[in-house]
């Protein structure tokens, strides 16, 4: 079956759980905003496959280039709370609170692909 270590049981619980935050608020946006309702999920769900990706990668290059590519899908996420703010489809309370926990999802999963490069580097 599936491998997955803790501290990745942990950032994926971080990350459903910021969907499904996202996902309720998502329904109040009209039909006229459509496009940035369906590129803010596909967003988050790349986020999620990235990081199940990066738990089964061996190679330092990959690792790096994933990691890229998870922080460049939180900013991307940043922009789309912030344009969903804006137009005022999300107040600035909720703004806050899924900013907070982008930042802890940011903080955690920076944290695992380093360590996970220093421990591939040490092999």
């Amino acid at each position: 079956m599936f491998q997955i270590s803790n501290n990745e049981l942990k950032i994926l619980n971080l990350i459903k759980t910021f969907i499904f935050k996202i996902d309720n608020m998502l329904e109040n946006i009209p039909r006229k905003d459509t496009y940035y309702k369906d590129k803010t999920r596909e967003i988050l769900y790349e986020m999620l496959e990235t990081v199940f990706n990066i738990n089964y990668i061996d190679e330092n290059n990959l690792l790096l280039e994933y990691k890229m590519k998870l922080k460049s899908y939180i900013a991307l996420i940043d922009f789309l709370l912030e344009r969903l703010y804006n137009k005022k489809y999300i107040n600035e309370n909720n703004l806050y609170k899924l900013g907070i926990d982008l930042f802890e999802i940011n903080k955690m999963a920076t944290a695992w692909v380093n360590n996970k490069c220093k421990l591939k580097s040490m092999i």
